[in-house]
């Protein structure tokens, strides 16, 4: 969606999904208020297998405007990666940590993706472990090590604090 014009605009939101999808691993995709489809797993009563479905309602995506697309020259200079993982609530909404995440780390942090969601052995049953990689660049300069590590333990902070959560050892 990121590629079509709809940057900003989407989300994955939680809901009563059909029963053929795992509950806990499944989300209805948003798009300007609009839910123009479903994504996730394949409930196990239907299908033993690990298999993955998206849905989508082309004709109601296409039906949404567009927004503007903006080339971006790639940088010269090297990004940082950084990875750190968060025990927290089942209840919590990863994209809601996303959005603490971007306003953390300021105009440095260039990109957030999602690696890894666990629950399971060692994990209580009404936690679940996320894992976050951190890209961090800047178009005009190198960034050196101290000031995307600020950055980085800005963020950890306000994760830790606002989701009342406990950073991961690895």
């Amino acid at each position: 969606l990121y590629f079509l014009g709809y940057d900003g605009r989407y989300s994955f939101v939680e809901g009563d999904y059909p029963s053929e999808f795992h509950p806990y691993q499944s989300a209805f995709i948003n798009v300007s208020g609009s839910n123009i489809g479903i994504i996730g797993k394949v409930h196990p009563n239907v299908l033993k297998d690990d298999v993955y479905m998206v849905e989508i309602d082309l004709d109601k995506l296409l039906s949404i405007k567009t927004g503007k697309m903006k080339y971006k020259e790639f940088s010269r200079f090297p990004s940082i990666k950084k990875d750190f993982a968060v025990i927290v609530s089942n209840s919590v909404i990863s994209e809601e940590i996303i959005k603490t995440i971007k306003k953390s780390g300021g105009k440095l942090l260039t990109n957030i993706e999602i690696f890894d969601i666990y629950r399971g052995k060692n994990i209580d049953s009404d936690k679940m472990s996320i894992g976050f990689s951190l890209t961090f660049s800047d178009n005009k300069r190198t960034l050196t090590d101290e000031e995307v590590n600020n950055v980085f333990v800005k963020v950890i902070d306000d994760v830790v604090k606002k989701y009342n959560a406990v950073l991961r050892d690895n």
